[in-house]
């Protein structure tokens, strides 16, 4: 399934990550560009007109995903970027959002590991332990945690070791790990079966995001390796919006998609 971030189909002079005015409209949008699904995100402050926090609102998010005929999948969560994972306040907001999710009935849950919550030796260990917690709770309501993060693949089994049950699995994010210089066909090896979602965009060598093939990421490789692992996760895409977003967008599904058909994905 290839699904598109929240805010990507809609226009604005404001950051790339940036929730939309009317997220509604961008259900429609997507079904004509035949997209599996869009993307949720909660942002970095809480935000209450975003329809994650009233029951009313998820109601709407249903009704436009089913009137669209778009599948509900992931939810990629930007308040721990600006807030630690490791402490108790922020514990609290994961348990109340799961809880919200459940009633969106989402699939995966992405936690991004950067800006507060980016792990180092003095953090990890009460982050880990929240990381576990919440991956308890995920399994509650059927829910797959996943971790975005710039971490090799050794330190992120080092993470699973040290927690007791198995719903912790990865994110893949295409333009954040080109910029490391890492190996791709490594990663991705030694990753293997718990890479479960992937972000696709690409990024210069400045580490902008740039438009879809206008970077240093090799999609072709990419897919090629993915094929190895047997891969059979979903992907959305994450790119820049270009000047003109409706087109944009529907260039860089198909071009995903054909890669998609190539590798059988």
């Amino acid at each position: 399934m290839i699904g598109i971030i929240q805010g990507r189909l809609t226009y604005t002079k404001k950051k790339l990550q940036w929730f939309p005015k009317n997220p509604l409209r961008e259900f429609e949008i997507a079904k004509k560009l035949n997209y599996d699904f869009i993307e949720f995100f909660a942002e970095k402050n809480i935000n209450k007109k975003n329809p994650i926090w009233s029951d009313a609102g998820i109601t709407n998010y249903i009704k436009e995903a089913q009137k669209n005929k778009l599948k509900i999948y992931s939810f990629c969560d930007d308040y721990y970027i600006k807030n630690y994972l490791g402490n108790k306040k922020t514990l609290n907001y994961a348990i109340n959002i799961i809880k919200r999710l459940k009633l969106l009935k989402i699939k995966k849950y992405i936690i991004p590991l950067y800006g507060k919550s980016f792990l180092n030796k003095k953090n990890k260990q009460n982050a880990i332990k929240n990381i576990s917690h919440i991956g308890k709770i995920c399994i509650k309501y059927k829910i797959e945690l996943l971790l975005e993060s710039n971490m090799s693949p050794k330190n992120f089994f080092e993470i699973k070791k040290k927690i007791l049950h198995k719903n912790c699995f990865f994110l893949f994010d295409t333009g954040n790990r080109v910029t490391l210089k890492r190996n791709f066909q490594k990663d991705i090896n030694n990753f293997g079966k718990y890479i479960k979602h992937i972000h696709l965009k690409d990024k210069n060598k400045l580490k902008k995001n740039v438009i879809i093939g206008k970077g240093l990421v090799n999609f072709n490789l990419l897919f090629s390796n993915l094929k190895k692992i047997n891969y059979k996760g979903s992907f959305s895409i994450e790119s820049q919006r270009g000047y003109d977003i409706l087109k944009q967008a529907g260039k860089n599904y198909l071009f995903f998609k054909k890669l998609v058909n190539k590798y059988k994905l």
